[in-house]
C-alpha cells in the first residue's frame, strides 16, 4: 500500500493517503467496509501500514460502529472515568458540554500496564468551525533521531500515570506488537520522567522528546464532518483534539483492548 492509492483486487474498498507520513482515506460504502473476512483483513493491514484510517461520512448506527471497531480488535468494557452510551456500554461519549477536553498530545491510557491497541471514533455532532484532531507518527519520530540519541534511549523506561497512585512504566522506545517497528513512546499528558536516568538528565531529555515527537512533518490534521469515523493505532501514534470552538461537539469512541509493550532494542 505504498502508492498514493491502493485498491484490493477482490473488494470494493480502496485507500488514498492523507499526508506524507501518516493517514489514509478508506473509500467504500458502509456495506463495503462491513462486508466480511476478506475486507476485514484488508482493513487491518491498512491500519498497520497507515496508522490512521479515515472513513468519511459513514454515519454508522451504534451497532455498526461497534461492528466496525471489532474488525480491528476487541472493544473494551466501560471506562470508569468517562460516560458510556446509555444503550451500549462499550461506546464512550465525549460531549463538550460536560467540559471534556483532550487538548494535549497523548496516546490513550498509557498509565495502564496494558495499553489499548487503538480506537474508533465517530463524530456525532461537530461545531461549525474548529474541533479538528491532529495525529502524529511515532515511528517516523523515532526514525528521525540520530544514531547517538537512539543509543541513549536504548533500554530506557519512563513513568506514566494519571494520579500518583495509578500508573506504570513503559519502554521509552517500544517494539510494536504487530509490525515489530520501533516507536517513540512518551507523551505530554501521562509521561512523568525517565526512570532509569538521573533526575536532572531526565528533566533535560524528556522535554526534547515530547517536542520532537510532534514535529509538523510527522503529523496529519483531520477536519471532521459529522458521521466521519477515524480509527487509529494507539501504539504507534499520538493525537491532540483541538479545543478551539464554542459550539457543542459530541463524539463516540470505542476503545480496543491491548496489552503490555516490550522494548525495541538496538542489539
Amino acid at each position: 500500500m505504498n502508492p498514493s492509492t491502493a485498491v484490493h483486487p477482490s473488494t470494493d474498498v480502496s485507500f488514498s493517503r492523507r499526508s506524507g507520513l501518516i493517514g489514509a482515506t478508506v473509500h467504500g460504502s458502509l456495506e463495503d467496509v462491513l462486508a466480511g473476512d476478506e475486507v476485514n483483513d484488508t482493513l487491518r493491514d491498512a491500519l498497520w501500514h497507515h496508522q490512521v484510517l479515515v472513513f468519511p461520512e459513514l454515519h454508522p448506527t451504534p451497532e455498526q460502529h461497534l461492528q466496525l471497531a471489532s474488525v480491528f480488535g476487541t472493544p473494551s468494557g466501560p471506562e470508569a472515568q468517562n460516560v458510556s452510551h446509555p444503550d451500549f456500554e462499550a461506546i464512550t461519549v465525549f460531549d463538550s458540554t460536560g467540559g471534556y477536553k483532550a487538548d494535549q498530545w497523548h496516546s490513550d491510557a498509557t498509565f495502564r500496564p496494558d495499553v489499548p491497541m487503538g480506537a474508533a471514533l465517530c463524530m456525532r455532532q461537530r461545531p461549525a468551525v474548529g474541533g479538528d484532531t491532529l495525529f502524529t507518527n511515532c515511528y517516523a519520530a523515532y526514525d528521525a533521531l540520530s544514531g547517538g540519541m537512539k543509543k541513549l534511549l536504548d533500554n530506557r523506561r519512563a513513568r506514566h500515570d494519571i494520579t500518583p497512585d495509578i500508573g506504570t512504566e513503559h519502554p521509552v522506545v517500544i517494539r510494536h506488537p504487530v509490525t515489530g517497528r520501533p516507536a517513540l513512546f512518551v507523551n505530554r499528558i501521562f509521561t512523568r520522567n525517565i526512570t532509569n536516568l538521573p533526575a536532572a538528565e531526565s528533566a533535560a531529555l524528556l522535554p526534547f522528546l515530547l517536542e520532537h515527537v510532534t514535529r509538523p512533518e510527522f503529523t496529519y490534521r483531520h477536519c471532521w464532518n459529522e458521521g466521519d469515523v477515524v480509527v487509529w493505532d494507539n501504539w504507534s501514534t499520538q493525537h491532540y483534539a483541538l479545543f478551539d470552538y464554542d459550539q457543542r461537539r459530541v463524539a463516540h469512541r470505542v476503545a480496543l483492548d491491548g496489552g503490555p509493550l516490550a522494548a525495541a532494542r538496538l542489539s
